[in-house]
């Protein structure tokens, strides 16, 4: 890409790398630097697309970017991205550098492609969306964070949720599913340890559903040890896990609710029930690496 005006570069000040990649980027002559909050973000990325701007850089984690494409999604205006978040898992699946010097190199240099999105409703995701204990898990570490680092407050309420684990019944498409848990992952996800939830390399296309089926709390906790020690994949065998790859699917409690706490992308959002989830291939446009050929 070559233009003499300045690409924005959209930085979420309450990222985990934000106050990083301002120091070391603010002084670019290549990119007009602003850090706006959620509110701001969207708007401003509304009216990018609006002047049709190629590409506009954002820098956050997943959650932020989730939100970035929602807004450039059905646009021509493609997103590139600094990762600033604290597991970047949509970088990592899409190589992007987590060094935010290579990162902008990339930005301004890369190719923009197609890549799947996942909604729910009207609700766009580009990892995974889920339901369930995974919940009430977020709701914890949030709680938990305010008192000690990230990564710990994730080990305790990891570990209080499977003490405390309930399930529900939900009904998968046409059938009903005792579980604790209903998880769906854009394209395919590895089922075995230590990359269990990634994205795999050859994997199919589509929404990649995960629900165990458990009869009780302790079952549960059973069948979640065997899973850190074997992989969920004998799960599948064992009848005690629903795991398909589908391109569309709905999802409701079979206690009526009116809305649905729903994870998107790390963050917890109130969804009308029934759930409707789609997959689309090309969802958005994003910078990504040159392929070799």
């Amino acid at each position: 890409m070559t233009t003499n005006e300045p690409i924005p570069l959209l930085i979420n000040p309450g990222s985990g790398s934000a106050a990083r990649v301002r120091a070391e980027l603010a002084e670019d002559p290549r990119v007009e630097v602003r850090c706006l909050e959620a509110k701001n973000l969207g708007r401003a990325l509304r009216q990018s697309a609006k002047e049709g701007c190629e590409r506009v850089i954002v820098c956050g984690g997943d959650g932020t970017l989730a939100l970035a494409a929602t807004h450039l999604a059905g646009t021509d205006t493609a997103l590139a991205v600094i990762p600033g978040g604290t597991l970047n898992h949509f970088a990592a699946r899409h190589q992007i550098p987590s060094d935010p010097a290579a990162a902008l190199t990339l930005a301004l240099t890369g190719a923009p492609r197609s890549v799947p999105v996942g909604y729910v409703n009207d609700r766009l995701f580009i990892n995974t969306s889920s339901v369930g204990a995974y919940v009430t898990f977020v709701r914890t570490r949030e709680y938990l964070e305010q008192r000690m680092s990230y990564h710990l407050a994730s080990v305790l309420a990891g570990l209080r949720r499977l003490l405390r684990m309930r399930n529900a019944r939900v009904i998968l498409g046409n059938e009903q599913v005792r579980t604790p848990l209903v998880f769906v992952g854009v394209d395919e996800r590895d089922l075995q340890f230590p990359v269990l939830g990634d994205r795999k390399a050859t994997g199919r296309a589509g929404l990649h559903v995960i629900a165990i089926r458990s009869e009780g709390p302790w079952e549960t906790v059973k069948l979640a040890f065997n899973a850190m020690i074997r992989g969920i994949d004998p799960l599948t065998k064992s009848h005690h896990l629903e795991s398909f790859i589908t391109d569309n699917l709905a999802l409701a409690y079979r206690r009526r609710r009116s809305r649905i706490i729903v994870a998107l992308d790390g963050e917890l959002v109130r969804v009308r029930a029934p759930l409707h989830y789609r997959y689309i291939n090309d969802g958005m446009r994003v910078v990504l690496p040159v392929i070799p050929e």
